[in-house]
C-alpha cells in the first residue's frame, strides 16, 4: 500500500457499531495506525458535543471535522474554523419542517437542539452550524430535498435515506479534510478516509483512498476505492491493517 498520512473516519455506522460503541479490535487498530506515524482524526456530521465523548479514542493532537465540516478543530482544544449557515436560513428551514410536519434539529457551537427542546433552548440571535430534518416518508424526503437543493442557497446531503442535513454552501466533509490537510501540509492523496452515509460522498471522492463500510449506501460504494468490513464486522479495523500491511 502507498504511504498514508492521515485516516479520516466517520463515526455512526463506521467506526461505531450499532449498540454506538468502539469495539476493541477497532482501538487496538487505531493505535496501530499511530504509533506507525499516520494521524487518525474523526469526520463525523455530529457536533462536537454530541462526538466528544469518542475523542480519547484517538491522539489528544488528532484534527477533528464535526458538524459535516461547518467546524473544524485543529486539535482537541484549537478551533481551526467555523462556517455559520446565513442569519435567515433556521427560521426558513424551521418553517418548512414544521410545513412538513418532519422531525428536525440545529447545531450551534456546542449545543444540539432537538425538537422536542426548540421552545426553550432554540436562540433566533444565535449563530447555527446546520438544520436537520426526518421524516420515515421518504417521498416527503425526496421532495424536500429538490426543493432545498433548487433554492441554490445551502448545501444539502444526508446521513440516512430518511434525513436531510443542510449547511453552508460549499462547506462539506471534504472541505473540512482539506482546511486539514493544508495545516498538515499533506495531498489528498496521502489520506483515507472511511464512511457510508451521503454525507460521506464527497470526501470519499476527494480523498486518495476512499474506503465504503460494507453497511454503506450502494451510491458510496459506487465511487469508493475499497469496501471493507460492516460496522459490526470491524470494518476500519481491516481496513486498518490492510493499509499497513
Amino acid at each position: 500500500m502507498p504511504k498514508y498520512k492521515l485516516i479520516a473516519l466517520d463515526l455512526d455506522g463506521s467506526l461505531l457499531q450499532n449498540d454506538l460503541k468502539i469495539s476493541a479490535a477497532n482501538r487496538h487498530w487505531i493505535k496501530q495506525a499511530e504509533e506507525a506515524g499516520i494521524v487518525v482524526s474523526f469526520a463525523t456530521g455530529r457536533g462536537r458535543s454530541s462526538s466528544e465523548q469518542y475523542w480519547d479514542v484517538v491522539r489528544p493532537q488528532a484534527p477533528m471535522v464535526v458538524v459535516n465540516g461547518a467546524e473544524v478543530w485543529r486539535n482537541h482544544q484549537e478551533l481551526l474554523s467555523r462556517h455559520l449557515l446565513p442569519a435567515h436560513a433556521i427560521p426558513r428551514l424551521h418553517k418548512l419542517a414544521l410545513e412538513y410536519k418532519t422531525w428536525y434539529w440545529a447545531h450551534a457551537p456546542g449545543k444540539l437542539v432537538r425538537k422536542e427542546a426548540w421552545a426553550t433552548d432554540y436562540d433566533p440571535q444565535g449563530d447555527w452550524l446546520k438544520f436537520g430534518m426526518a421524516t420515515e416518508d421518504s417521498a416527503v424526503i425526496d421532495h424536500l430535498r429538490d426543493l432545498v437543493e433548487s433554492w441554490g442557497e445551502f448545501e444539502v446531503t444526508s446521513s440516512a435515506p430518511t434525513n436531510l442535513e443542510i449547511s453552508k454552501k460549499g462547506i462539506s466533509k471534504a472541505s473540512g479534510l482539506s482546511e486539514i490537510a493544508k495545516i498538515l501540509e499533506i495531498d489528498p492523496s496521502e489520506v483515507v478516509v472511511v464512511g457510508d452515509s451521503l454525507n460521506d460522498l464527497e470526501m470519499i471522492k476527494w480523498a486518495g483512498f476512499g474506503v465504503a463500510m460494507g453497511n454503506a449506501e450502494a451510491s458510496i460504494k459506487a465511487v469508493a476505492d475499497h469496501i471493507t468490513g460492516t460496522n459490526e464486522e470491524d470494518g476500519v479495523a481491516q481496513l486498518i491493517q490492510l493499509i499497513l500491511e
